[in-house]
């Protein structure tokens, strides 16, 4: 029952080890992360990854933020793709002076508290959700959520309340309910400065009865880390040759723009923030009516708390001391940054908020606007500045009520893989998309088409720019001949004008594609790409069904040793090897030596994507992946869910369409030490 209802919720459960520190791994005293009976029967609970930009944060409709490392997935990745995390958990903390029936009483509802990795999320919180499910929507006219009222290129919605009575992980005393209706939207975008930030722009309404001195902020517990270097999840410091992932941080508030910052420093004699290189940032955009400086009589002031990590501490676990935290009206000192929140021993989360909105009746509403950022550069000081620029724009974006500067969108995009090679096909829809913020509201000008082995190295490979323009600056002018098809194709009921290809391509390897557009620009703003996320897939070269007349079934590599070059360093359950120029429709069986059925798989090359393989196709990625439709990866698991060991095994493809069956045999040579992770 609790595996089922794991699977239902996408949380990955890991034991723990049972020496962990809480103060080093962070997680619960004498006991394993577990997923309570609550979390079983509150089957409405969504939490999905924002995957438009850069910017990979998890999100869910009931004020938690990211995943508290219950899986692998983006919790809050930064460059998304690359393995660099760098948020365990955080969530939406509204604070007043109410009243029930009980009389008066000064409530907080978190939506996160200090608490123990590991553990499932939809405990952590005393909200709860009213929409069972996020909404999306976005302004790309090319995209399936298309709908006019949107606000950025992606845009999720959801509701949730404070009215339940009930006690979330990690509180010491029960919740009092105040009534809070609460709205999120999350709008992102792809490209330039603005594919560095999520923007989480809450709508908070009062339900009951009044409150006065109402707070609203954003409790965070950042933390960045390489999770490409832990073997377990969550991580622990048994399992990385770095130790344990906690009480390295380097912390820095920047006043002006209402920004606190947080990067990996291992000690402060050497901080080693090669390890994990990026910048993590959460910064107060705005509160709505009024703004948030508290320089004028009615207006808005900022709090700042920081504190080190400490579940259930006597100095935070009621609400009045919550309260008092949210509303001091003072920002804590971090130049320089106190003793006690160097690492290694310390260990800052912090909580930023805006207020006082002097009385909120019943039916009346207020607005409150935080940004999640992150930069990478070469050293601290680059990387400071990126992160300050990058808040400068969030903040533009809030001032002028999120109306972006925008280039046209990416194209529809269809890749198909084949021998060595893939072939890029897209339709001409940027080419009449109109820009409202732009004097020239058709200011298409080219296609960019790029390609990487990693989803954070792509390179551009073509470009392909309109041949004359007038006041066109930007050189190029090649036309579209050398990609323009004569007649328009359809490609699985999807209509291409366009197409290129790459070859001298590995097979068996995943590449990462994208086509982009991008405008004229003008006297006032720069030439706009669209961003690359907007139509990002992976494809992985491999014979294709009309290349295979006559080719002979053959596996790859073979032998198999530890790992093949596709997937060396990784888990044992992103290894792989191919089977190659397999029949359209056929039944893949793979024996031992002496005729005992290790894995079986009725193949079917119209629909197989490789999900069955982690490595090939991730199901928690939000990528969808492109494969030539003869070919099929097989991860080293049998069919009892254990990991294959050393030794030669045979393996049999049968035809379903003619009956013909081809067999032969491969050897695998790997470290039989090797767990199923």
């Amino acid at each position: 029952m609790m595996r089922n209802a794991a699977l239902l919720l996408g949380i990955c459960l890991t034991v723990s080890p049972a020496s962990a520190a809480v103060d080093v791994d962070h997680f619960a005293p004498g006991a394993h992360p577990v997923i309570s009976q609550s979390v079983l029967d509150a089957v409405n609970y969504d939490l999905r990854v924002m995957g438009q930009n850069k910017l990979g944060v998890s999100i869910t409709n009931y004020g938690f933020i990211g995943n508290n490392f219950t899986t692998r997935s983006a919790s809050m990745e930064y460059p998304l793709g690359s393995g660099y995390e760098h948020l365990v958990r955080g969530g939406l903390w509204v604070g007043a002076l109410a009243v029930d029936d009980n009389g008066g009483f000064t409530g907080v509802s978190a939506g996160a508290i200090d608490g123990s990795q590991g553990s499932a999320s939809a405990d952590a919180t005393e909200f709860t959700p009213i929409s069972s499910k996020i909404a999306i929507r976005s302004t790309l006219p090319n995209s399936r959520y298309f709908n006019p009222e949107a606000v950025s290129e992606l845009d999720y919605s959801s509701t949730f309340w404070d009215g339940v009575a009930k006690r979330a992980l990690g509180n010491n005393e029960d919740h009092r309910p105040m009534k809070l209706e609460v709205r999120q939207d999350n709008y992102a975008w792809s490209f330039a400065e603005y594919a560095h930030f999520v923007v989480f722009h809450y709508t908070i309404k009062n339900v009951g009865p009044p409150l006065r001195n109402v707070w609203v902020g954003m409790y965070d517990e950042l933390q960045t880390g390489s999770k490409n270097l832990y073997n377990c999840w969550p991580p622990s410091s048994g399992c990385s040759s770095v130790g344990g992932w906690f009480a390295k941080k380097q912390v820095a508030y920047t006043d002006s723009l209402r920004l606190f910052t947080e990067s990996y420093c291992q000690n402060i004699i050497d901080c080693r923030n090669n390890i994990a290189p990026p910048m993590a940032g959460m910064m107060l955009l705005g509160a709505r009516p009024g703004t948030v400086v508290d320089t004028v009589a009615g207006h808005k002031q900022v709090s700042l708390s920081v504190w080190s990590y400490s579940p259930g501490s006597a100095a935070r676990d009621e609400d009045t001391e919550r309260y008092a935290l949210m509303s001091t009206g003072a920002i804590a000192s971090l130049s320089p940054v106190p003793d006690s929140l160097l690492p290694p021993s310390g260990d800052p989360v912090f909580l930023m908020s805006a207020g006082p909105f002097e009385q909120l009746n019943p039916g009346d509403s207020i607005t409150v606007d935080f940004a999640y950022l992150g930069s990478i550069g070469a050293t601290e000081t680059e990387k400071l500045a990126l992160i300050r620029r990058y808040a400068r724009f969030a903040q533009r974006a809030y001032d002028r009520n999120y109306l972006v500067p925008v280039p046209p969108p990416s194209p529809r995009m269809k890749v198909v893989p084949r021998e060595s090679a893939m072939d890029i096909y897209w339709d001409e829809s940027p080419e009449f998309a109109a820009d409202r913020t732009s004097p020239d509201t058709l200011d298409f000008e080219g296609y960019r088409i790029y390609v990487g082995e990693g989803r954070d190295t792509l390179g551009m490979v073509a470009q392909f720019d309109k041949a004359t323009a007038p006041g066109d600056s930007l050189g190029f002018n090649t036309g579209f001949g050398a990609v323009r098809l004569a007649t328009p194709v359809v490609i699985d009921g999807g209509t291409y004008h366009y197409k290129y290809s790459v070859d001298h391509l590995r097979n068996g390897f995943r590449y990462y594609v994208a086509v982009t557009a991008y405008d004229l620009g003008n006297s006032e703003i720069e030439s706009l790409e669209s961003g690359i996320p907007q139509n990002e897939v992976m494809a992985t070269p491999s014979p294709a069904q009309n290349e295979r007349t006559g080719a002979e079934v053959t596996v790859f590599p073979n032998p198999y040793r530890v790992d093949a070059r596709w997937d060396a360093g990784e888990n044992v359950r992103d290894h792989f090897l191919w089977f190659a120029n397999v029949p359209n429709k056929a039944i893949i069986r793979i024996y031992t030596l002496s005729g005992d059925l290790v894995y079986e798989y009725d193949f079917d090359g119209a629909t197989y994507d490789g999900r069955n393989a982690r490595g090939v196709n991730d199901p928690r990625s939000d990528l969808t992946s492109r494969l030539s439709g003869a070919s099929f990866g097989w991860d080293l698991i049998t069919r009892n869910g254990q990991a294959a060991a050393t030794g030669l095994y045979m393996w049999s493809v049968e035809d379903k369409s003619t009956g013909k069956r081809s067999v032969g045999k491969f050897l695998i040579v790997k470290s039989d030490r090797e767990g199923v992770n």
